[in-house]
Order: structure tokens, then C-alpha cells, then sequence
């Protein structure tokens, strides 16, 4: 018998040979190897000796390298060409609209910011090339790692770093500036879904939903300290999103987002001292405060109404709102080129996020199924909400446009679409049966 067991072997080493992707190779083994010995077992219950059955069943699978090479093209890793050409397009896009910011300001403190933008997307494209390659399942590994981390620099982050508009959002040390709040909004998350997601689906219950209501509660109410309020509502509505998900329990998500959100508005309304409640009041009669809460929602539908369907030009005139237009790419574009560009970005946003969606089913792997739903999530909530300040009818918070807007957020930005498309190039070599989810290690023992 060992004969057989080693004409298999050597047929299996040679198909394998032709197959890069090694996460593959023992299911490929597992499933060709059991294929053969079936057809071996209905051979030698023929008749024919444990030799001429192990012949006929390597003759029947056909040659190792041909065999290996159609599995090759099976099992290998893949691009997703479209994302990443429209990603290439936004930042063309973003670069040229801070090229005519740039160009056409006075202000000598804003014509530096092109160079900052530059940094800012080349930073952000190197991070995304690194996630691309990177093996997103050893976030798992490292998520308790993660969220200590972050959840620490939260709570320091006051007793080292000078706030910004009475907000703590940059970490600030040693002449590093990181925009802290931005990426426990974006990295929380994943670390949490990453610890509790195999107990929240096999062992749900009063202890798993406690754990993972602690997990959110604890970088929420350091973010309600530090008083980045937009930072802290997008990591709720994703934490909430993450745990439908998850659980499938939309009763329980549902009852979740009305306590969450009646808390949130019981705390805006007796703890806000910078009177944020006033800036969603004011959209309902901008003309009573039309110099202070109202004025860029006025000035904003202004320009929407003086574009016309092709804009107003390279040389628009700037005035005392266009020297912040760094932060509303979407308006500076239909000022300088007209609705019809402004319905081309909105229908550019829509098909970005749906070729992101239309990814989901084609990922096998439980884990990178979940960091699609919730990078694509969390993209598509600040793209709504800024195509919805581009139109003034809202109020105007500090929600950026992503790999348009201005500000190191371009980093993280880039980095989770890396992370996306690096789930994505992996869907096809993620091996289901023989690299089951582990359980996430604890750093406390």
C-alpha cells in the first residue's frame, strides 16, 4: 500500500507544484487525494489490485501539471481592476480641484496646503499598496494588541496634546501628529468585530451582547470626553451596523439604535457648550442667522445657483467663504465646472460604492466579509453626508469627502480601501476547511 500512497503523493507534490498560492495546497490535497482513493476503492471492488486501481485513478485525473496549472487559475490572487482605477480617478480628481484652490486663493497661508495634499495622497497610496499585500486575517491576531492601544492614547491624548476648537483629535508627541479620533473611528471597530465576532454567532446571549456593548462603550465615552462629536456618532452607527450584521439579530439592532440615539441626544442637550444643537436648527430658517450658523449654507446654495450646468470657470473670484473650500471639494467643483460635474461625481460616488458592495458575495471568508461590510459602510456614510453638505440643505459639520477632501484623513482613507482590496485579492486562496477562525488572544493571561 505505501506504493499507492506514494504514486499519490508525488501526483499530488507535482499538481501542487503548479499552484502559488500555498494557503490552498492542503485543501487541494484533502479534496483530489479523496477523489482518487474513491476512484480506487470502485476499482479494486472491480477486481483489479490495490496497484492497477491507484494507476487508473492517477491516469483518470489527468496530468499532475495540467491539473495543477487550471487549479492555479482557480486558486490565485486577484485585483479588483475597476475599484482601483476609480480610486486613481479620485485622486486625480482631489489633486486638480486643490491645484485650482491653490491657484486661485490670495491668502498665502492656503497655497501651501498643494504640497501637504500631495504628501497627504502619496502617504495614502503607499499604505494602501502595503493592505493589498498584507494578510488581513492577522488582524485577528492583533486586535486586543489594537484596541488597548488605541483606547489608551484616547484617554492620554488630553494630558499631551493641545486641542484643536476645544476638541482633542490630534495626537500630538514628539513632533507626530496623528488624527487620533479619525483612526479609533476607523480601527475600533474592526478590532472589536474581530475579538467578539465568533462568540457573538455561536455563543449569543446576555454575556456576549454585555461584552461587546462594554467594547463600544469604553472608546465612545472617550470620545464624548474629547468631545469630537461627529467622530463619535460614525463609530456608533458603524458599532451598531457591525453588530447586525454579525448577530442577523435586526430586533435587538433596532431597540439598540433607539436607546443609543435617545442617549446621545439626551447628552447633546446637557452637556453641549459649543451649541452644536443650533447648527442643526438653523437649516430651517438659515435668513434669521445668515452671518453666523447660516452663512456656508447660504453661501453654498448661492453658488449652486450662480454655476448654471457649466460652472463659473478656472478663474472663478474667490471671496471671504471660497478661502475654505479646501474642505467642501464638491461645492468648488460645481462652482468651477457646473452641475453637469457635480452629477458626474455623484454618479462616480454611487457606482464606487456599489462595485464596494457587489465585492461581499464573492468573499468566502467570514472575517473579510465583515471588514467589507463595515469599510464599505463607513465609506458610504461620509460620501452620502458630504454630497448632502455640497447641497447647503443640511447642517455643515466637520464630515470629510473621502480621497477628495483635504487633511491626513487622505492616509486612512486609502489604507482601509488597501485593506478592502486586500480581502478582495485573497477571496479565491482563503482556505475555508483547514484555516478555521481562531479565537482572538488576549494579551492578559
Amino acid at each position: 500500500m505505501t506504493d499507492q500512497h506514494d504514486k499519490i503523493k508525488r501526483y499530488l507534490d507535482e499538481m501542487c507544484s503548479q499552484v502559488k498560492a500555498r494557503e490552498v495546497h492542503t485543501d487541494l490535497r484533502d479534496e483530489l487525494g479523496n477523489h482518487i482513493r474513491e476512484m480506487m476503492l470502485d476499482k479494486e471492488q472491480e477486481g483489479l489490485t490495490q496497484e492497477e486501481a491507484a494507476e487508473y485513478a492517477i491516469e483518470q485525473m489527468g496530468d499532475p501539471a495540467a491539473v495543477g496549472k487550471s487549479m492555479h487559475r482557480l486558486h490565485r490572487h486577484r485585483m479588483h481592476w475597476g475599484l482601483i482605477i476609480g480610486l486613481i480617478s479620485l485622486a486625480i480628481v482631489s489633486l486638480f480641484l486643490m491645484w485650482i484652490f491653490t491657484t486661485n486663493v490670495t491668502n498665502t497661508m492656503y497655497q501651501s496646503l498643494y504640497n501637504n495634499h500631495v504628501v497627504y495622497t502619496v502617504m495614502g497610496i503607499i499604505f494602501m499598496s502595503f493592505f493589498i499585500f498584507f494578510d488581513y486575517r492577522k488582524w485577528r491576531k492583533a486586535a486586543w494588541w489594537i484596541y488597548i492601544l488605541l483606547n489608551t492614547m484616547l484617554m492620554i491624548n488630553k494630558m499631551i496634546s493641545s486641542s484643536i476648537n476645544g476638541i482633542y483629535r490630534y495626537y500630538n508627541a514628539y513632533g507626530f501628529v496623528l488624527d487620533l479620533t479619525t483612526a479609533a473611528m476607523w480601527v475600533l471597530p474592526l478590532a472589536i468585530g474581530a475579538i467578539l465576532m465568533d462568540k457573538l454567532r455561536s455563543h449569543f446571549g446576555v454575556q456576549t451582547i454585555l461584552s461587546y456593548i462594554a467594547m463600544v462603550a469604553l472608546p465612545a465615552a472617550l470620545l464624548f470626553q474629547i468631545s469630537d462629536w461627529v467622530r463619535l456618532v460614525m463609530f456608533g452607527i458603524i458599532s451598531l451596523v457591525l453588530f447586525g450584521w454579525i448577530t442577523r439579530k435586526w430586533l435587538y439592532t433596532a431597540i439598540a439604535t433607539v436607546i443609543t440615539a435617545s442617549i446621545g441626544l439626551l447628552l447633546l442637550l446637557t452637556t453641549d457648550s459649543f451649541h452644536r444643537l443650533e447648527r442643526f436648527s438653523v437649516v430651517f430658517n438659515l435668513e434669521n442667522d445668515s452671518m453666523g450658523n447660516g452663512y456656508y449654507n447660504l453661501s453654498i446654495m448661492n453658488i449652486l445657483q450662480s454655476a448654471g450646468w457649466w460652472g463659473n470657470g478656472l478663474d472663478t473670484a474667490f471671496d471671504r467663504f471660497k478661502t475654505s473650500y479646501f474642505d467642501y471639494p464638491g461645492v468648488l467643483l460645481i462652482d468651477v465646472f457646473g452641475w453637469a460635474a457635480g452629477i458626474g461625481l455623484l454618479v462616480a460616488i454611487i457606482w464606487f460604492v456599489a462595485s464596494m458592495v457587489k465585492t461581499l458575495p464573492r468573499i468566502r471568508d467570514d472575517f473579510g466579509r465583515m471588514i467589507i461590510v463595515m469599510i464599505t459602510s463607513m465609506f458610504a456614510l461620509q460620501m452620502m453626508y458630504s454630497l448632502a453638505m455640497t447641497t447647503g440643505r443640511v447642517p455643515i459639520l466637520s464630515v470629510v469627502f473621502p480621497f477628495i477632501g483635504y487633511g491626513n484623513h487622505l492616509i486612512f482613507d486609502y489604507a482601509m480601501m488597501g485593506l478592502l482590496l486586500g480581502v478582495y485579492r485573497r477571496k479565491d486562496t482563503v482556505s475555508l476547511k483547514n484555516n478555521k477562525s481562531q479565537p482572538t488572544t488576549t494579551p492578559i493571561q
